[in-house]
């Protein structure tokens, strides 16, 4: 069996439905959670961890993510809600994928290093310091040490707010606090594009 058909079992294996299953020239994966489609990349240099990580954070999404309340929230919010909502659900829905399947933790941490090895999130050359919180919760949740991220007392307590989210009523009350704050102590409330690329819609 080829890797595509092998990680296409898997995926409806994990997700306990008979997704459908697309590889092509895609960006990244993502998952249309109204459609049922899992659609994962082809690269030419492509770890075994960083598949599986693609395919448990898609599947997380299949899993956990309502397609009714995401397009509901996100549509009735400002510029770059969308966005704040993408990392904050990404940051639950890996958690409870996890948790449910624990031998998949290794594939989270190797998958990670390898898209940050290959500058993937467009870091080099940039002070995470300067970030705003958003993109640096984001980088936190999705890279843990690795990227060795310093917080204020303020924003711990939004980081800690965001790792308790079990439910996506909490996820919309996190996402709502965080998008205000960033309208009164951040230059901008939409990520910047290179932070985007592992945000909710698009893996």
């Amino acid at each position: 069996m080829s890797l595509p058909n092998t990680k296409s079992l898997l995926a409806k294996l994990l997700a306990s439905e008979n997704l459908t299953v697309e590889h092509g020239n895609y960006p990244t994966a993502s998952m249309d959670v109204k459609n049922r489609v899992l659609r994962l990349p082809i690269w030419k240099e492509m770890s075994g961890s960083l598949y599986d990580l693609m395919v448990l954070h898609e599947v997380g999404h299949a899993l956990y993510t309502p397609e009714d309340g995401w397009h509901e929230s996100a549509s009735k919010k400002g510029n770059g809600y969308k966005s704040f909502l993408n990392v904050v659900e990404d940051a639950r829905i890996e958690r409870k994928i996890k948790d449910k399947y624990p031998g998949g933790r290794r594939s989270f941490t190797e998958g990670y290093l390898d898209l940050i090895k290959k500058d993937f999130f467009g870091l080099r050359g940039v002070d995470l310091e300067e970030l705003n919180l958003i993109d640096k919760i984001n980088l936190h949740f999705k890279g843990g040490t690795i990227h060795d991220i310093s917080f204020s007392d303020e924003e711990l307590e939004f980081v800690e707010k965001v790792s308790k989210t079990l439910t996506w009523a909490d996820v919309v009350r996190v996402t709502d606090e965080l998008y205000e704050y960033a309208k009164d102590h951040d230059s901008k409330t939409d990520m910047s594009d290179q932070l985007m690329v592992l945000s909710g819609e698009k893996i």
